[in-house]
């Protein structure tokens, strides 16, 4: 027994695979076609009907030579039911007026049957179900604001039908809110015309966030330079900054996906003339706020944040000719705000500060220092500010000094040092002592070695590769037997091998653009093992450099002076 609409199977098997078999359905031999297979595997062979209907039923013989069987098939009518209810149903109420919903099949509907999807609704208050979506094949429906009558709360409901009927209905957990028009209002935040060189603030609020541009006189509008467009969720906003009166009666344009709305921008010229529109001032000076009205008789009123100024102790409204001036005597922090001076409708403000007075160095004059010291001595680097209790960091070569032992820093009242007790050749670089105000004082420290004739004791040329000629009382000094002149990087050497009286004199060491001399007097009844000699320019230039001079091992002092200075 089969049912209707499934495939009906017949094998059988048989002890020999080279018989000629014979499959026959109510006597009829029966062949190969899309609704009946015929397959040998072997020893096996099946008889396959497909997609059975009720006019299938009947005798299926198979015939194997002079061997036969036989089978009765019949085939059932299926029960036809309605199909079966979705699940999973889900709603997104998230998006700016319209809904999405979404279901799934039952697992068990019948896909030899047509089926269809059929969305309802039911507006709030209402007992009456109205179809308003159907799917054969999607399982989710997008329901807008457009598809609803009026505007109200709407719930939905799905369910399936087929040839057969209808399913059962499935409720979605929740209502929504549908048919709310977009509306938007452009609102001029300043509530009166822009006066030339002010800003133009332009606002609109949208039912729902959505993206949207700016126009000016049709040319769209980008962020940056003087336009400030901004988005934060339904709120948009445009600033114009510094308007011209080229500007004047330009058209604002907001477009929005199903929003346009406009504004005029007004801008003219005041009779009042702002002198100095921002104020910075120190805290007990005597501040001034002024400006120049178009006719010597009009009247002002002075505001600050909004409050009316009046006169008193330390506040004067001044009326000279066509200016008016609001003076306060002795700022202090609490006239800190906006100031506006207004006539006839048109104002001018002024933007206030007072604050304390920086902390500037008092001493030492000069912003830049160059200090040289030998090493191993104390440093101490001493600078006066103009505030005892600002406070002040100090940097070497951009990075901030702590304290250490070979490192100090002292306050002393309106004084700071930084002290170094033993400088070493390491402590050379560019000390700032900083304030809250950037004032600032810079010493380049240049600590170096005492020089004097020891072993190992040189100083380098300040560049590689520089050309450096020796010269003995002006006449240039060949290499010999007795002369090595020998060049390691940026140390250039002369070495008099077992010097003489004979080898006294001014040796001058040129390297093109510096060079610098040395005066040698050997005296003495002995042999010295060696006098050397090297080149010692490095720093400034222009402020010479110093000696070197050196004996090598083996020379006595006490039979021999050697004497050696250096300079241009």
């Amino acid at each position: 027994e089969v049912l209707e609409g499934e495939n009906a199977v017949f094998c059988v098997e048989v002890e020999n695979d080279d018989a000629e078999i014979h499959w026959f359905k109510d006597g009829l031999k029966l062949h190969e076609t899309h609704q009946t297979i015929l397959k040998s595997f072997g020893k096996t062979h099946i008889l396959v009907f497909v997609n059975v209907a009720h006019r299938d039923s009947g005798v299926v013989t198979f015939v194997a030579g002079r061997s036969k069987t036989s089978s009765r098939l019949k085939v059932k009518a299926t029960k036809h039911c309605p199909p079966i209810c979705p699940v999973g149903v889900k709603m997104d109420v998230d998006r700016p007026n319209s809904t999405v919903l979404t279901w799934v099949p039952a697992a068990n509907t019948q896909t030899s049957t047509r089926s269809i999807f059929v969305v309802e609704r039911q507006e709030a208050g209402s007992q009456e179900w109205e179809k308003c979506f159907t799917s054969e094949n999607a399982a989710s429906a997008e329901i807008t604001s457009d598809s609803v009558p009026c505007e109200g709360d709407y719930r939905f409901r799905v369910c399936c039908i087929n040839k057969y009927g209808r399913s059962g209905h499935v409720e979605f957990p929740k209502a929504v809110h549908l048919g709310e028009e977009l509306w938007s209002r452009i609102v001029h935040v300043l509530d009166r015309r822009v006066v030339e060189g002010e800003d133009a603030h332009f606002s609109i609020e949208l039912s729902t966030p959505m993206v949207a541009t700016w126009f000016l006189n049709s040319a769209q509008l980008q962020h940056g330079g003087r336009y400030s467009v901004q988005q934060s969720q339904t709120q948009h906003s445009l600033a114009i900054r510094e308007t011209s009166a080229t500007e004047d009666a330009a058209e604002v344009t907001f477009i929005a996906n199903g929003v346009r709305d406009s504004a005029v921008l007004r801008v003219k010229r005041s009779p009042l003339s702002d002198l100095d529109g921002n104020k910075k001032s120190y805290i007990s000076e005597e501040i001034h706020l002024q400006c120049e009205l178009s006719r010597t008789s009009g009247k002002v009123r002075w505001f600050k944040d909004g409050q009316e100024v009046e006169e008193g102790d330390n506040t004067q409204l001044i009326c000279e000719g066509p200016y008016r001036r609001l003076t306060i005597l002795s700022g202090s922090v609490e006239d800190n705000g906006e100031y506006v001076c207004e006539t006839d409708g048109d104002s001018v403000f002024f933007q206030l500060s007072v604050k304390e007075p920086p902390a500037k160095f008092v001493s030492p004059s000069e912003p830049e220092l160059e200090l040289t010291r030998l090493a191993s001595e104390r440093l101490q680097l001493s600078c006066e500010i103009s505030q005892p209790d600002a406070p002040v960091r100090w940097y070497r070569d951009g990075l901030e000094v702590e304290e250490g032992q070979n490192l100090i820093l002292e306050v002393d009242g309106a004084r700071r040092r930084l002290v170094i007790p033993i400088t070493t050749v390491d402590d050379t670089g560019e000390y700032v002592c900083d304030t809250d105000d950037d004032s600032y004082i810079r010493v380049n420290l240049r600590p170096f070695k005492s020089h004097s004739f020891l072993f190992n004791d040189f100083i380098p040329v300040s560049r590689l590769g520089a050309e450096v000629v020796w010269r003995l009382n002006g006449k240039e000094v060949e290499e010999s037997s007795d002369v090595t002149i020998t060049e390691d990087g940026l140390i250039h050497r002369l070495t008099i091998h077992c010097p003489t009286p004979e080898d006294s004199g001014k040796y001058t060491c040129d390297a093109v653009d510096d060079k610098i001399d040395f005066q040698v007097k050997v005296s003495g009844n002995e042999t010295i093992s060696a006098l050397e000699m090297c080149f010692p320019l490095i720093g400034h230039p222009q402020r010479g450099t110093r000696r070197l001079g050196r004996v090598l091992p083996g020379c006595r002092r006490r039979q021999h002076q050697i004497q050696g200075y250096g300079g241009r």
